[in-house]
């Protein structure tokens, strides 16, 4: 039986306060590297990264988060280590287990974070998978409380895909008590199992989950719009079909127009320009704020850390 609370594995995994105390503890680490200053609070500790998807901001910050606090990042090979084939992942979960004081995994298959966990004695971060991205939501949560006046109430509208990015932030919304918009094409929309887990957070706050079929409706109360490629790694061969499904799901200006006046946009990066979003709504740093949230993946994932590998001691 794995104790989910020692690791983070899915945000659903962790109680509102939890949530709120790792943004809250991002936004300081943030505060004091514009500063000038560092914590060194993970000094002597190690971080094995085992990363079978490509990655910029994922890779970079952790690396650069774990010099900030005083650790050391290793990065595993998926090639070298052959996870699963050359060798079992319990046994590569009991070796690392023995010689650095976390993983951080962005993959595939849930199961493999979960296998992770479940097989070592140390606290696994999932940076990544098909299912789930619980350090974007937490960077993306950071964005709103530094930016928007906090998050409680907010109307996030995610114009695209039902993707592992969209269940995050769907968890995250029924945690901290805002409403969701899901706008995609039918037959895109997320997971049944992801929506009836936030139901009870949802009710408990009196916060909206809603679905549209068009985006023109879906952006009407929106205080951000929310985007992510329409292709995710590992789904290439999808791509003509899916694209011609998500033509009309693209964040533009026109788009924009029918939100509130106050809306921002984000977006978790890599962008496809000209398709899930278009260049001058890239380049209209007033109101796109995607930088904004990826400079906050550093933090964001220093706090992750923080947290798993402190509670672990």
């Amino acid at each position: 039986m794995i104790d989910r609370s020692k690791h983070f594995l899915r945000l659903n995994d962790w109680s509102e306060e939890r949530i709120l105390e790792t943004v809250k503890i991002a936004s300081q680490l943030k505060k004091e590297v514009h500063a000038g200053k560092v914590s060194d609070r993970l000094h002597g500790q190690n971080i094995g990264m085992f990363f079978e998807k490509p990655s910029l901001r994922t890779i970079t910050t952790f690396q650069v988060g774990m010099n900030q606090l005083g650790g050391h990042a290793v990065l595993l090979a998926p090639d070298s280590i052959g996870l699963g084939k050359r060798e079992s992942v319990k046994d590569v979960a009991r070796c690392l287990s023995r010689w650095v004081n976390a993983i951080v995994v962005r993959c595939f298959k849930q199961d493999l974070v979960e296998q992770l966990a479940e097989f070592g004695s140390i606290p696994v971060v999932n940076a990544l998978t098909d299912d789930y991205h619980p350090c974007q939501a937490i960077a993306f949560a950071q964005m709103i409380e530094e930016n928007l006046g906090g998050m409680k109430g907010k109307t996030v509208a995610f114009i695209g895909d039902g993707n592992n990015v969209a269940n995050s932030f769907l968890a995250l919304a029924s945690k901290v008590g805002m409403n969701f918009t899901l706008a995609c094409p039918k037959g895109f929309e997320q997971p049944a199992k992801v929506v009836e887990e936030a139901q009870e957070g949802l009710k408990k706050h009196g916060c909206q989950y809603r679905v549209f079929h068009d985006p023109k409706e879906a952006v009407k109360d929106a205080d951000i719009l929310y985007s992510d490629v329409w292709v995710s790694m590992g789904q290439e061969g999808e791509k003509a079909t899916k694209q011609s499904h998500f033509l009309p799901f693209q964040i533009n200006d026109e788009l924009l127009k029918l939100a509130p006046s106050h809306c921002k946009v984000s977006h978790c990066l890599p962008a496809h320009r000209g398709e899930e979003i278009t260049d001058s709504v890239m380049d209209n740093l007033d109101v796109n704020m995607s930088f904004e949230e990826a400079e906050n993946r550093l933090h964001a994932h220093k706090a992750v850390l923080w947290q798993v590998m402190e509670a672990s001691k």
